[in-house]
């Protein structure tokens, strides 16, 4: 593979900062207009490759990671930050997938990710620390569902690459601010804002009050909020959660548009699956199993939390209304008790 190609491929490896910097290239407007152009892209959910067939196309191409990054730091906007990061992970992972063993590992290396193969052949270790770090928020990586051997995570080849996927994921989140960039940079920040109400998608506020969800549908909702990734499971059980409390379709999937990769047919599919399937909203046993849980209520179910505080409330009601009579009948009890002290006084006297 030509060094261009592979830098084209994988734009954030030491190789590609290397081909830039020996190619001596300067950042200007053609190279913002294909950085702005790599963050609507990512905006619009698909995995675009490159088309570059020239050198200069190519040096172009892999300048306009840099300069997304650029235009990013200095917007400082989280939604999009994430978006581009996740269409960066999944394209770099749509080319790995179909690269020789030599070159997955050397993007490996990039993050510190180093394997050794199985005596059986088939099977991956990774080190513990690198295999937590790395590792999708997903119940199949979960360590209670892994085997472990003295510090090694046993891990499949596909897996590897799943690693990957989310360290460059990771690498891409982290954009330095950009206080003083070039005023080409400047224009396309703000020609980016100018359509962001056409490209993001607009949040729909949960009609719920603080404090009428449990802990952890609070948790996925304030996730969800702040523009951050949820797993599969975690998005399922706030789907039928939601379906249960009776929120509208439109809203739940305005909601779930927040998510950086959101996908509103796929969206859409699962929540009329859900509705059609009659699914019931998973048990506090379950939502432990998924690492979802993230406090103690011992309700059974989430949608039981209303109910509890409702129950909790109206037997405080009881109680006062209860406590009330006997406090009456206290008073009246001192009154007729300080009367007869009286009279025996007035007697003594």
């Amino acid at each position: 593979m030509e060094l261009s190609d592979f830098c084209v491929k994988y734009p954030f490896s030491k190789r590609a900062k290397e081909l830039l910097e020996n190619e001596q290239v300067q950042i200007n407007e053609e190279i913002v207009s294909l950085g702005l152009k790599r963050i609507k892209d990512a905006l619009g959910g698909g995995i675009q490759k490159s088309s570059a067939l020239h050198l200069q196309e190519k040096v172009y191409e892999v300048a306009s990671y840099a300069a997304a990054r650029m235009i990013l730091g200095h917007m400082r906007n989280r939604y999009l930050t994430n978006r581009f990061a996740v269409a960066e992970a999944k394209r770099a992972s749509s080319y790995l997938g179909s690269e020789s063993v030599s070159v997955v590992d050397e993007i490996a290396l990039e993050f510190g990710i180093v394997s050794s193969n199985s005596p059986t052949g088939g099977i991956l270790f990774v080190p513990l620390p690198t295999f937590v770090k790395f590792a999708p928020k997903s119940i199949d990586y979960r360590l209670i569902n892994r085997n472990v051997h003295n510090g090694q995570v046993e891990i499949i080849y596909r897996e590897k690459v799943r690693l990957i996927e989310e360290a460059v994921k990771k690498r891409a989140e982290v954009i330095p601010l950009v206080k003083a960039p070039p005023e080409s940079i400047k224009l396309a920040a703000e020609s980016l804002k100018a359509e962001l109400p056409k490209l993001e998608p607009q949040r729909a506020p949960v009609t719920f009050k603080e404090g009428d969800n449990p802990p952890c549908i609070e948790r996925l909702l304030d996730q969800i909020k702040k523009h951050e990734n949820l797993n599969h499971q975690a998005r399922w059980s706030l789907a039928v959660y939601l379906t249960g409390r009776g929120l509208e379709f439109e809203k739940i999937v305005s909601l779930y548009s927040n998510l950086p990769d959101f996908n509103e047919k796929t969206t859409r599919y699962q929540l009329e699956h859900i509705k059609k399937r009659g699914y019931s909203t998973p048990a506090c046993a379950t939502m432990l199993t998924y690492g979802l849980c993230c406090a103690d209520c011992r309700i059974g179910s989430p949608l039981n939390w209303k109910g509890k505080i409702y129950g909790s409330r109206q037997q405080e009601q009881k109680e006062q209304k209860e406590a009330k009579p006997t406090e009456a009948k206290r008073t009246e009890a001192t009154e007729e008790n300080e009367a007869e002290s009286n009279e025996a006084n007035e007697v003594e006297k």
